[in-house]
């Protein structure tokens, strides 16, 4: 009786335990996990509301940058308007082509240009602020400058893509706002581009030591020899061991050449270049190095 006793104790025990978790524990485990599905949705859709409000504001945004929504008034307004820019930026020889209209996923159209001529570094700067204060939905997809022999000229070519949306604010012209994307509205603070050397390195006071790299360590009749092309002038220093040179504003001693590094001696430091690397990016070694 007493065995049996506690048989049933442990067995009401144990179906009480079965009871509580089948009626409380199992469906509260359950109610939590479909509320924390339900927070996960509403944050979720949170999310997507906020993107949704996001691209409206920028549709919109669009649609006053965007060319006419006819296609072909786009066309050709933009087409005379590169026309117009490459004019007053001075380009000699232009020539400004179009393709026909491309059909993107049915949303927008998209309408390619393309811009070949001559001109100078100046030129160039006055075309791309003009080119960036218009407000109108385009990116210049690439640009080619390749120097002219002999002359201070640029040979031009330039890819540029516009683009037309089906709900564009105007039908028959082009947008006349001015763009706030450019850093200053102001042509002159864009001098420091013209000034610049962009193909003749180590120019308008610069420094060769910039442009003077350690290309390779050659043993000759079994002496290490770093060799330095220097860019800026186009020639190549071969030095050994305990040789002293000067680049520039770089003066000092080859110490040491170790595999494919040298140790150079400059004002009393020791600086460790490695293949590959200017003069400017050596780095100083520790006096017990």
């Amino acid at each position: 009786m007493i065995l049996a006793a506690g048989l049933g104790a442990i067995a009401a025990a144990y179906g009480g335990h079965w009871i509580y978790q089948a009626s409380y524990e199992t469906p509260l485990a359950e109610r939590r996990e479909e509320t924390g599905r339900l927070r996960e949705d509403i944050e979720k859709r949170k999310l997507d509301l906020a993107r949704f409000q996001k691209a409206s504001k920028e549709l919109k945004h669009w649609q006053a940058q965007s060319l006419p929504s006819d296609t072909e008034v786009a066309r050709s307004l933009y087409q005379a308007w590169l026309v117009g820019l490459v004019s007053s930026a001075g380009f000699s020889n232009p020539n400004v082509d179009s393709s026909e209209p491309v059909t993107r996923k049915g949303m927008y159209d998209a309408l390619n240009f393309s811009v070949r001529s001559r001109g100078s570094l100046k030129q160039l700067t006055r075309f791309l602020f003009d080119f960036y204060r218009a407000d109108h939905l385009h990116q210049i997809q690439s640009m080619s400058l390749t120097p002219v022999p002999r002359l201070e000229e640029l040979e031009i070519v330039l890819a540029i893509e516009a683009f037309s949306l089906p709900e564009a604010d105007r039908q028959k012209q082009l947008s006349m706002k001015v763009s706030d994307r450019l850093a200053s509205e102001n042509l002159a603070e864009y001098q420091a581009i013209v000034e610049r050397n962009l193909f003749g390195v180590g120019g308008n006071g610069a420094d060769e030591a910039d442009f003077a790299y350690l290309t390779a360590v050659i043993e000759v009749n079994g002496e290490p020899e770093a060799w330095f092309t220097l860019r800026a002038s186009g020639k190549l220093l071969k030095l050994r061991r305990q040789q002293s040179f000067e680049i520039g504003q770089f003066k000092g001693t080859v110490a040491e050449i170790h595999g494919s590094e040298v140790v150079l001696l400059c004002d009393d430091e020791r600086w460790l270049i490695s293949v590959g690397e200017n003069l400017m990016q050596a780095s100083t070694l520790p006096a017990e190095f």
